[in-house]
């Protein structure tokens, strides 16, 4: 069975009434959009009205500003919160107060930015939300809060200049080493003020509104403790007392003590793996040993020859080793004593054998004995001169001669004439004499003057014996007790070094020894060894360039009338060769060399004394 319903359209009143409310409700939503423009319009026209100026109802904080301009708004919150910039911060570091005003760090009334937000009242979003905010302002008011502003880097740099000028850094204790002992001075603490963190702190209570006048803080800065407490110096210091015991060298019965004060100076005071000790300087040490090694050293004695009456060798005085510290040997066994000393605390009278170099003498006893009866004079040279003050009456010749007699001169061994005699001084018993200066004869000027004819017969005699020429020069001009071309003269700087020297070698395996007879007017060394077969022939001096001396008169009133004074000494100019041959038994030649001598001509002057006109 089929059912079917249908609907059917209502008719009558009811359906006439929906039209007409239609077109009430039309009507009246119609009437409010035209309510709501022309209310839009009348705000927008009053807004337009208040153009430039802050819409009425806007307070910051309890100032009212409605109306005003920019210009006089600020005025007024100027006049209103000038006292934002008004004060100071007071920052107190233990005793000492440090004061901060406000202008400093600009903190002030942040009156733009509460002109910004007042101005913006009304006036910012849609169009709706201006509607809005004037209404709000003119029905309720509108409230700004206060702003406060702040310059944060000027104050870190007020706090910065405050923690320089307290801040304290730790001081260390500290050992000193004294004539007595050592001296520790105490440790200090220090602090720091850490302004950074403070910073930050001040900052925040300087941006509240109700910040005081007067911003009291305290700070408790931070201690510093030293690296060296006085703990790790007292340590220290007692390790330096055990260290600067007197230390003993010894070698045999021997003894030589480094005293305490002397150890002392070479101790000092350093972290050193985050320890706090003493140090020893070792070059402090071998400084100290080399002092103390002119006490030690003993240079050695050769062995003698002794001669009987008729100059022959009879016998012998047998030869003494010589010694020498070895510094940096015992400056290491030294410097293991004191650190054990330190760490271990071992016995402070341990003595130190000293390490030794021995020193042989240049002619041993075994050498003398075996040359002893085969010693035979091999050459001799003679030179006889007038005694008188151009050679210190005869003791700058004698002294250096008499010096040198009695020298070994060791197979290879150089022999130096300078270095043999030692220092030319008149403490030494040498006295003024004559020498050439810049060309002419200058009398009782110079130390030891004079002494060139015990060079020169020195160096004839070691000619003529055969052995090697080392450093030779002849005179300045030719002195006529001296064999031609084969004058050796001697020169010392005014340090006493060694300017012009005179020097031969013993280039034979047997040893020589110098003997001298020196008496004034009379010097000769004659050169002792063990024969060895050599043949020495000197050439006759071959001459050119000469031109002869003269001597002139010259009168003066410098001296007594009548009297006579020879102030230089006529020599003839000249050049001179001088050729040695020396040959060995089987013939063949040793040395060979030719000896150039160049002599200024000199013009004697003696001086005549005239009366004065």
């Amino acid at each position: 069975m089929t059912t079917t319903t249908e609907t059917i359209p209502a008719t009558g009143a009811a359906g006439r009434r929906l039209p007409r409310l239609r077109t009430i409700v039309l009507a009246f939503v119609v009437g409010i959009i035209l309510a709501s423009i022309s209310a839009a319009v009348g705000l927008a026209a009053y807004t337009q009205m208040q153009q430039g100026r802050v819409l009425p109802g806007v307070r910051v904080g309890t100032v009212d500003i409605s109306g005003l301009d920019r210009a006089a708004a600020a005025d007024r919150l100027h006049a209103a919160y000038g006292s934002y910039g008004q004060g100071h911060v007071l920052v107190t570091i233990g005793t000492t107060t440090h004061e901060i005003p406000y202008s400093e760090v600009d903190r002030r009334a942040d009156v733009d930015a509460m002109l910004d937000a007042a101005f913006a009242v009304g006036r910012g979003g849609s169009a709706v939300d201006q509607a809005l905010g004037t209404v709000r302002a003119l029905t309720k008011g509108t409230d700004i809060q206060p702003r406060v502003s702040l310059d944060t880097s000027a104050l870190s740099s007020q706090l910065a200049a405050i923690a320089e000028s307290s801040d304290r850094p730790p001081v260390d204790a500290q050992i000193k080493v004294t004539s007595r002992g050592f001296a520790a001075t105490p440790a200090v603490n220090g602090s720091s003020f850490d302004y950074q963190s403070s910073t930050s702190e001040i900052a925040a209570r300087l941006g509240q509104l109700d910040a005081p006048a007067e911003l009291k803080v305290t700070v408790t800065p931070t201690v510093l403790v030293p690296s060296i407490t006085d703990a790790a110096a007292a340590q220290a210091a007692s390790a330096a007392a055990s260290m600067s015991k007197p230390i003993v060298l010894q070698d045999g019965k021997e003894t030589w003590t480094i005293k305490s004060a002397t150890i002392r100076g070479w101790i000092d005071f350093a972290v050193v793996g985050g320890v706090y000790a003493p140090q020893v300087d070792p070059t402090a040490v071998r400084a100290s040993l080399k002092t103390l090694a002119k006490q030690v050293d003993r240079q050695p004695k050769d062995a003698k020859f002794l001669f009987s009456n008729d100059n022959k060798v009879v016998g012998i005085t047998a030869s003494v080793s010589g010694r020498a510290l070895d510094v940096p040997n015992t400056a290491s066994r030294v410097l293991e004593v004191l650190t054990a000393r330190a760490t271990t605390g071992l016995s402070t009278s341990e003595a130190v054998t000293a390490s030794l170099i021995t020193k042989a003498p240049k002619l041993t006893t075994e050498v003398a004995q075996k040359s002893a009866p085969l010693m035979k004079p091999i050459s001799s040279w003679t030179t006889y001169y007038q005694s008188g003050l151009h050679n210190g009456f005869g003791t700058n010749i004698t002294l250096p001669s008499m010096t040198i007699s009695g020298t070994v001169v060791a197979p290879g061994e150089w022999f130096s004439y300078l270095t043999t005699i030692g220092p030319i001084t008149q403490a030494r018993g040498y006295k003024l004499g004559g020498a050439i200066i810049d060309g002419h004869s200058v009398e009782g000027k110079t130390i030891g003057g004079g002494m060139c004819s015990s060079s020169t017969t020195l160096f004839n005699a070691a000619l003529r014996g055969g052995y090697q020429i080392g450093a030779r020069r002849n005179h300045y001009y030719y002195i006529a007790r001296y064999p031609l071309g084969l004058d050796a003269t001697v020169v010392e700087t005014n340090d006493g070094g060694i300017a012009q020297d005179m020097s031969w070698r013993n280039d034979t395996p047997y040893p020589v020894l110098i003997r001298a007879y020196a008496r004034p007017g009379i010097v000769r060394f004659t050169l002792y060894s063990v024969p060895n077969g050599r043949h020495v022939s000197l050439s006759r001096p071959t001459v050119k360039n000469f031109s002869r001396g003269y001597t002139v008169v010259q009168k003066t009133t410098s001296i007594p009338a009548g009297s006579r004074q020879q102030v230089e000494y006529q020599a003839n100019g000249q050049d001179v060769w001088v050729t040695r041959v020396v040959r060995d038994s089987s013939g063949s030649i040793v040395h060979q060399e030719t000896y150039y001598s160049h002599y200024t001509r000199m013009i004697g002057i003696v001086l005549l004394g005239v009366a004065k006109s």
